[in-house]
C-alpha cells in the first residue's frame, strides 16, 4: 500500500512539473506573439519624415573667409604731412564717428590757421570802409559808386573767411595740431605698422592710418575653380561654417560672383552678405562654404538625421502607426548634411522615423 502511494506522489509531481513547464512555455510564445508598440513617451515625442520624389541636390565645397561688408569700410589718412604727436587707436578697438584717431603737428594746418586769421582780419578792414564810404557819400563827400566798390570788397572778405573757415573745419585746426577723426562708427581692423608717436611723416609714402570697418555686416569670400564655375549663381543656398565655430551652421545665399577669373589660381570669387550679430565672425576668419545646386536626376529624399548605420548598411524605421513599425534596409544614391537619397528600400509617401529611431531600431531587431 506504502509503495502505491509513493508511486502516486512521483506521478503527481511530475504531472505538476509537465503542466508548470507547459504553461511557462504558453506565456512565453505570447510574449514572442505580441506586437511591438511605442511607449507612451516614444509617441510623445514622435517626429517623421515623409520619403519624397525630389531632384538630387548635390554639395560643392569651397574654401573661403571672412571679410568686411566692402561698403562698410574706410581707409583714413591724415590729409596732411607732419609729426604724430599721439595715437589714439590701437588695432580691435571700437571707435565711434568723430572720435579722435590720432594728433598731427603740421606746418600745413598752421598756415591754414594764418589763413583764416588774415581772412578774419581783411573783412573787418572791408567793414570798416565800407562804414566810412557810407558816411562819406552821406556828407557828399564819396559817388555812390564809391559804397558799391566798398560793399563788394566786403562780400569778397566774407567768401574768403568762409572758405578759410571750411578747410579749418575739415583739418580740425586748432593751435598748428590736425586732429584726425573717425569718418564713421566701426572696429579698427587695420592699423599701419609704421606709424608711432613723435614720428615725421609723408602721407603720399606713410599711406593710410588706419582701416574702419561696420562689422554689424559681413561678407564671406569663397573661391571656385574654373570646372565648378557652371554649378554656382547668384541666389545658389550656401551653408557656411568657421574653424572657431564647429557647431555652428549659418545659412545663406551667394549675393555676387566676381566676372573675372584670378589667372594663377584659376578660380573665381563668390561672396555672401550675411549679418554678424554679436560681431562673432571676425575679418579673415577661415570658413568652409557647401554651395547646394540640383542635378537632372530625381530619387526619393529623407532627412539625413533618419538614416541608421549599422554593420556597414544603412537602415530607416518606416512607421504605419504606433504598433506598425518596420526596420528597412535602404540603398543611398547621395547624402549630404541635411539630405539623403535613396536608391531603393523606400516609397515615395512612405513615413520614417526622425526622432529615437535608434532606440526603436535595438528593440525590433534584438
Amino acid at each position: 500500500m506504502k509503495k502505491h502511494i509513493k508511486y502516486l506522489s512521483i506521478l503527481a509531481i511530475s504531472t505538476l512539473a509537465t503542466a508548470c513547464s507547459s504553461s511557462q512555455a504558453d506565456n512565453e510564445s505570447k510574449a514572442e506573439d505580441q506586437p511591438f508598440e511605442l511607449s507612451q513617451r516614444l509617441k510623445q515625442e514622435l517626429s517623421l519624415a515623409p520619403a519624397t520624389l525630389e531632384p538630387i541636390q548635390t554639395q560643392l565645397q569651397l574654401t573661403g573667409k571672412v571679410m568686411p561688408y566692402e561698403d562698410k569700410q574706410v581707409k583714413v589718412s591724415p590729409l596732411v604731412d607732419g609729426v604724430i604727436e599721439k595715437i589714439h587707436a590701437n588695432l580691435g578697438d571700437f571707435v565711434n564717428k568723430g572720435q579722435t584717431l590720432a594728433v598731427v603737428h603740421s606746418s600745413e594746418v598752421a598756415d591754414v590757421e594764418n589763413q583764416t586769421v588774415g581772412a578774419t582780419s581783411d573783412l573787418l578792414s572791408a567793414q570798416k570802409n565800407l562804414q566810412v564810404q557810407k558816411d562819406m557819400y552821406k556828407a557828399g563827400l564819396a559817388s555812390e559808386k564809391d559804397v558799391t566798390f566798398a560793399q563788394n570788397d566786403v562780400l569778397k572778405a566774407q567768401g574768403s573767411l568762409k572758405r578759410a573757415n571750411e578747410v579749418s573745419s575739415i583739418y580740425s585746426v586748432k593751435n598748428a595740431f590736425y586732429t584726425l577723426k573717425a569718418p564713421i562708427s566701426g572696429y579698427v581692423i587695420e592699423k599701419n605698422n609704421a606709424i608711432s608717436d613723435k614720428m615725421s611723416f609723408h602721407e603720399g609714402e606713410t599711406g593710410a592710418f588706419f582701416t574702419i570697418a561696420d562689422l554689424s555686416q559681413i561678407q564671406v569670400v569663397a573661391n571656385v575653380y574654373e570646372a565648378d564655375i557652371a554649378k554656382v549663381h547668384v541666389g545658389s543656398q550656401v551653408q557656411v561654417k568657421l574653424i572657431s565655430y564647429p557647431d555652428k551652421v549659418i545659412k545663406g545665399v551667394v549675393n555676387k560672383m566676381s566676372n573675372a577669373l584670378d589667372p594663377e589660381t584659376r578660380t573665381l570669387q563668390v561672396r555672401i552678405n550675411m549679418p554678424n550679430p554679436g560681431f562673432l565672425m571676425k575679418p579673415e576668419m577661415f570658413a568652409q562654404v557647401d554651395v547646394s545646386y540640383s542635378s537632372s536626376d530625381r530619387s526619393i529624399a529623407i532627412p539625413s538625421s533618419a538614416v541608421i548605420f549599422d554593420q556597414n548598411k544603412n537602415f530607416v524605421i518606416v512607421y504605419k502607426d504606433a504598433k506598425h513599425l518596420e526596420v528597412r534596409e535602404i540603398q543611398i544614391a547621395k547624402q549630404n548634411s541635411t539630405k539623403t537619397y535613396v536608391i531603393s528600400g523606400l516609397k515615395e509617401g512612405e513615413n520614417v522615423m526622425n526622432k529615437n529611431q535608434l532606440l526603436v531600431y535595438n528593440a525590433l531587431v534584438n
